[in-house]
């Protein structure tokens, strides 16, 4: 009889651990506008609305379950989840880099990140800043001390005749209540399909206070997207265009998925809170009932 009520309770927490397994999936914006998820297990993007038709830096969790993100023309929007729809924030005072003919001074939007409800973003400088969700104003808190873009985007790389062009790339994102960044900056050429490093990748940890970032490790070039889903730090690598996860004791990526072409190259990703479908609702209330019949009879015994 005891041995029949031990295997009734294992088979309880069973069921009911069962809705915990469900695939990791992320909110995606591209370097196109492409707005969706990413099940980051299969890399298979899921498209939502018709597009994000502004140019945007990172991405993250808002106010009233909206997700926010920093526009290149220094704009804080907001994007519905549920239907891509792009809305207004405010301007964050952080300069215009969106198109060509912008200033794109050192002061230009950069990247934005977050640690639970505080919003940060970066500048061309890599100064950090504190942002208001409410009203996207940016607050300067200081320099990282991370190297500035060695280049002025939209621009041409001088002397060369193969097309090669400039790339960088910044992700905040936090950890266990941590901001931590990656950055590199190059030049792509298209012929060899490789980047010539001007700034090498590197991971950093970032003193929200003061705004000063500490080196951690050597990361892969070309991360990007980089974010905490359920105590792991998922990203895309752009050059083997793959989903990775990232050790941040070690700064080494380790292969999970083929990336979805579809989503195209991610600029920003935030997780998604599973829902169970009826399948799992169903067990986990199966488990929880039996886990009340044991305890009672434990308690009654």
């Amino acid at each position: 009889m005891t041995l029949h009520r031990n295997l009734t309770c294992l088979l309880a927490l069973a069921l009911t651990a069962a809705t915990a397994q469900a695939n990791p999936v992320v909110y995606t914006i591209g370097d196109s506008g492409q707005f969706g998820t990413v099940d980051l297990s299969t890399g298979s993007f899921s498209p939502i609305g018709p597009g994000i038709p502004v140019g945007t830096g990172g991405l993250v969790q808002g106010p009233a379950g909206n997700l926010l993100s920093l526009g290149f023309d220094g704009t804080l929007y907001s994007i519905n989840p549920n239907t891509g729809t792009l809305s207004t924030v405010g301007a964050t005072g952080l300069g215009n880099c969106a198109t060509p003919a912008s200033a794109c001074g050192s002061n230009a939007a950069n990247i934005i990140g977050s640690v639970g409800a505080n919003l940060y973003a970066t500048d061309f400088a890599n100064h950090l800043y504190s942002v208001n969700p409410v009203t996207g104003i940016a607050t300067l808190i200081g320099s990282t001390g991370i190297p500035s873009l060695p280049f002025t985007p939209h621009s041409s790389v001088p002397g060369d005749p193969d097309g090669s062009f400039y790339i960088f790339d910044e992700t905040l994102f936090s950890h266990d209540g941590v901001l931590y960044a990656n950055f590199d900056a190059g030049i792509f050429d298209p012929v060899t399909f490789t980047p010539t490093s001007l700034v090498n990748p590197l991971l950093y940890q970032i003193n929200t206070t003061t705004g000063l970032a500490s080196v951690l490790s050597a990361v892969d070039f070309g991360l990007a997207g980089l974010t905490d889903v359920n105590g792991t730090v998922y990203g895309f690598s752009l050059p083997t265009a793959s989903v990775v996860t990232l050790d941040l004791a070690t700064g080494s990526a380790t292969y999970v998925s083929d990336a979805d072409p579809a989503a195209g190259m991610v600029g920003g990703a935030t997780a998604v809170a599973p829902t169970p479908e009826l399948s799992s609702l169903t067990l986990a209330g199966t488990g929880l009932t039996m886990l009340a019949a044991c305890l009672r009879r434990k308690l009654g015994a």
